[in-house]
């Protein structure tokens, strides 16, 4: 835990305050005051125990934007679709300015990335095809050469001498070829055996003239003899220039976002990071995409609705929406399947790709209750087995018989919650622990209690 020290001095609503971190000046009244220091310019709202600070863009506030339009209820269809509606339309009043500055930084391109990393890359594959060269080596030249062939089907005995009655070197069967050393006797062909030579009848051979083509191969080589020093040099700058894209990308993208809760509000929150732990211990936990009713419960197991879901893997006790946002809390981050939620003290934020969304917690309904699923996968350790059906089932809710393949199929108690608000949000989760998320979801509404008796704007 980091020391801190505070003195502040003023009159009417203008005060200096002196702290760590140096001199800072601020004037207006309590709820409402601007303090301007070192570390740049904030606007600091509060509101009995909760307060956020927010870095001024240029020195000015970002301009109100107009309320969105409110979104039904999905209505229930052949197949229903759970989804929230367009991200664009969640924000809550409340959150115009804070949600403005977070899409403009977050539509912000990385001046790192494509000034610095993407030129090196550039610059790698330039010198790479630039700095090597191929070049064709000889292995073996072309040539012609002439040879004896042996036609004899029965093959021909090789004689030392140009005689029919000469002693055989050896015999030859049919196609086999042998170097031609002469061919001036009409009779006779001289051939090269190993390391002699000897004739062969020319009834039973026919020269054979045969061409060898050129054997070549591809060598790489330097043909820049400069490219390690190039490479050196280029390495070196760019790890500069990359370093200070950096610091600037540091400047461009950073906010702040500080939290001073007093001690009402501390009891609540310090519960906080347990409540989501308890949530995301639960061994699996899924996000309801669509559901459509069904009259075939025969060949569903008796089941009512087939619920298409998946699983969410994107758990995280701490995660900053933004790479340089600063803040001095812990932000649950919980990643579905088309979007982000990230939980702070006083709001649920939400992302889709670079754009932002948010609504206060007096505005976030969660309806949690038990539901009884037929689960045809694995069952997660921590789930609750009620009972049992079969995979293809009869009127009485035995097996049917007619079915080879039949099985019988768990029927298990998860814990289903249902996220809505009226601008939009709608989403439905489920635990295999009971009621995984029953304190999270109590201590949201517990805040959103606190904010709509203050009157949080």
């Amino acid at each position: 835990m980091g020391w801190s020290y505070r003195k502040s001095f003023g009159a009417g609503p203008f005060r200096i305050n002196f702290s760590k971190s140096g001199i800072s000046y601020s004037v207006g009244v309590k709820g409402a005051r601007v303090n301007m220091g070192p570390m740049g310019t904030y606007v600091n709202l509060s509101s009995h125990g909760i307060s956020y600070r927010r870095k001024i863009a240029n020195g000015t506030l970002p301009s109100h934007q107009s309320v969105p339009q409110q979104v039904s209820s999905p209505t229930l269809e052949a197949v229903h679709h759970i989804a929230s509606a367009d991200i664009g339309q969640l924000t809550d009043t409340d959150s115009k300015d804070f949600i403005a500055e977070l899409t403009q930084k977050a539509g912000q391109i990385s001046y790192t990335k494509w000034f610095g990393i993407f030129p090196f890359i550039v610059f790698l594959v330039i010198l790479l095809f630039t700095s090597f060269s191929t070049k064709t080596r000889v292995i073996n030249p072309a040539t012609d050469s002439t040879l004896v062939r042996v036609t004899s089907g029965v093959g021909v005995n090789i004689r030392k001498n140009a005689d029919a009655r000469s002693a055989i070197l050896t015999s030859a069967t049919y196609g086999q070829t042998f170097q031609l050393a002469d061919s001036t006797n009409r009779k006779w062909l001289k051939v090269n055996i190993a390391s002699a030579e000897g004739y062969i009848h020319r009834q039973f051979a026919e020269i054979a003239h045969v061409h060898h083509n050129e054997a070549t191969s591809e060598e790489t080589y330097l043909a820049n003899p400069y490219a390690g020093y190039i490479l050196v040099i280029g390495i070196i700058g760019f790890v500069f220039l990359i370093i200070r894209l950096q610091r600037l990308d540091k400047t461009r993208f950073e906010m702040e976002l500080q939290y001073d809760m007093d001690e009402q509000f501390k009891q609540v929150y310090q519960q906080f990071g347990n409540h989501f732990a308890t949530f995301s211990s639960s061994a699996r936990i899924w996000q309801y995409l669509n559901a459509q009713r069904t009259l075939d419960y025969k060949r569903n197991g008796g089941a009512g609705n087939l619920i298409k879901r998946t699983p969410i893997h994107g758990i995280s006790v701490n995660q900053a929406p933004l790479p340089h946002f600063i803040t001095n809390i812990a932000i649950p981050h919980l990643r579905l399947s088309n979007i982000e939620f990230y939980f702070l003290p006083e709001r649920l934020l939400i992302k889709r790709g670079d754009t932002f969304a948010a609504v206060f917690y007096k505005n976030l309904n969660i309806n949690g209750y038990t539901s009884q699923f037929i689960e045809d996968e694995l069952v997660p350790r921590d789930a609750k087995i009620i009972g049992h059906t079969w995979r293809y089932v009869n009127k009485s809710g035995g097996p049917d018989r007619r079915f080879n393949n039949n099985r019988q199929i768990p029927i298990c108690a998860y814990s289903q919650y249902t996220l809505t608000s009226d601008t939009g949000i709608y989403e439905v989760l489920t635990t295999s622990k009971q009621g995984a998320m029953d304190a999270f979801a109590n201590f949201l509404l517990q805040i959103g209690q606190l904010q709509s008796k203050m009157a949080i704007s």
